[in-house]
């Protein structure tokens, strides 16, 4: 395969999982409380990518799809979120990381150990992050989203990025 081959190659992938990325993040707003559906299939999005088009992959949908988040979401707590996206952004990247690094030697742990350093993250965070800005009306609600269920979603996410790999185990992934 040619060097311009390869490229094309990454950029249809990397663009095709993160217009999916975008597209799961629009059809959460039809959901009430999709929290459960929309992070775990960008989390999976995320390590898909990573697995069928490099880290490189990984990490850009992690850096665009925070703020492709805020632009679809018309909440008002969106507004709050927009200084905190790049936190998010890195949340997502050290997830990619922990999988890329890991997912040779035993892609499970890889998975888990993502999820857990993401939450620990995003957690610490969010919580630094009420500190220095002060929104009381979103507090409550920042501090539930980037808690615990960032361990969940990015653990669902991980199963079903699994299942995925397996499915294409032979024609796409490595």
């Amino acid at each position: 395969m040619t060097n311009n081959s390869r490229k094309i190659q990454f950029m249809t992938r990397t663009a095709l999982l993160l217009a999916l990325v975008v597209t799961v993040q629009l059809a959460g707003r039809l959901i009430p409380n999709s929290n459960f559906v929309v992070g775990p299939l960008v989390n999976a999005c995320l390590l898909v990518s990573t697995a069928v088009a490099g880290v490189w992959s990984g990490i850009i949908i992690s850096v665009v799809s925070p703020f492709a988040s805020l632009i679809n979401n018309h909440a008002p707590v969106a507004a709050a979120l927009l200084p905190f996206a790049p936190f998010v952004a890195a949340g997502n990247a050290i997830y990619v990381l922990c999988f890329y690094l890991l997912k040779k030697k035993n892609i499970v742990a890889g998975i888990g150990i993502g999820a857990v350093l993401k939450f620990a993250f995003l957690y610490s965070a969010i919580n630094i992050f009420l500190q220095i800005f002060q929104f009381p009306k979103f507090a409550k609600v920042l501090t539930a989203l980037f808690g615990w269920p960032q361990f969940i979603t990015a653990l669902l996410g991980g199963l079903v990025a699994l299942a995925v790999m397996k499915a294409l185990k032979g024609s796409i992934v490595e």
